[in-house]
């Protein structure tokens, strides 16, 4: 419930951004949320067929795109620890498709002192001396994000 409670909320803003005539308006039109929907990625150095299967808590995918450009996934407690692999997995196993992993950790523990924080990772370009390389950069560490609360009734904050 709290998942979708977040999804419903994302989706609300697509809609407004949707009423506009301009081009993010356009855009907005052909994205959709796909929930938990199986994502395949192809294996390096694996046999031709063979792919990695993924299972986000929700994602955000637009008409035109092979993989969904957001990925949303929820932690408590150990899977936490595993958000930054997840965002390596999506991002670069996409080579870059997907855009952005949001991490959404809700703490483990006593219920009334129960935080939502937020993370996000995405992609950038290293210049190097071998030529440029594809990295997973976190760009918001654990934001506290008390407007997560409305949509935690569930998990009885």
């Amino acid at each position: 419930m709290f998942i979708a409670g977040v999804e419903e909320a994302i989706y609300s803003q697509l809609r407004l951004i949707r009423d506009g005539l301009n081009r993010a308006a356009v855009f907005a039109q052909k994205v959709h949320p796909a929930r938990s929907s199986e994502i395949y990625f192809p294996v390096d150095d694996a046999p031709p067929g063979k792919k990695s299967k993924h299972e986000p808590d929700a994602s955000f995918w637009h008409e035109d795109a092979k993989y969904p450009g957001v990925i949303i996934e929820v932690a408590y407690s150990q899977k936490r620890k595993k958000l930054g692999r997840l965002a390596e997995d999506y991002l670069l196993d996409s080579d870059a498709s997907v855009q952005v992993l949001v991490g959404l950790d809700i703490e483990y523990g006593n219920k009334g002192s129960r935080k939502a924080t937020l993370s996000v990772w995405r992609t950038h370009v290293a210049h190097t001396a071998d030529g440029d390389e594809l990295r997973v950069v976190q760009e918001i560490v654990d934001e506290v994000c008390p407007i997560l609360r409305q949509y935690s009734f569930v998990l009885n904050f």
